[in-house]
């Protein structure tokens, strides 16, 4: 038994090593696959859009706010102006970012329509 005893501990290191590497390997490909990639991206797409969305939301109210002061006469022409200015380029800065995010989507969208239209033709 004592002549075994060697051995039964290089042929069960040998098996755990061989289960490391399978387990890296098999985290590895997962890890670095288009699908999990993509869908990576897609979750940060629809994350990075619903903040845009929510900020879009934000400063249009903030807009509403400044012209509602402005109204009742708690906001002077020249604040009203330098805020509504400020307001209204972040604005365009958001659904500017918004339409350059949907771009993916429009594209997606056009050859799905195109497929279909072929189809049915």
């Amino acid at each position: 038994m004592a002549d075994y005893l060697p051995w039964l501990f290089v042929v069960g290191a040998s098996l755990a090593v061989v289960v490391a590497l399978v387990s890296l390997w098999l985290s590895l490909s997962l890890a670095l696959s288009d699908e999990l990639v993509g869908g990576a991206r897609a979750q940060l797409m629809t994350d990075a859009r619903s903040g845009l969305l929510t900020e879009k939301e934000n400063l249009l109210q903030e807009i509403r706010d400044i012209a509602f002061e402005h109204d009742a006469g708690k906001l002077s022409d020249a604040d009203y102006e330098e805020i509504n200015a400020k307001l209204r380029a972040q604005a365009r800065h958001v659904l500017h970012e918004l339409d350059i995010g949907a771009g993916p989507f429009r594209d997606e969208a056009e050859a799905l329509i195109a497929e279909r239209l072929s189809d049915e033709a």
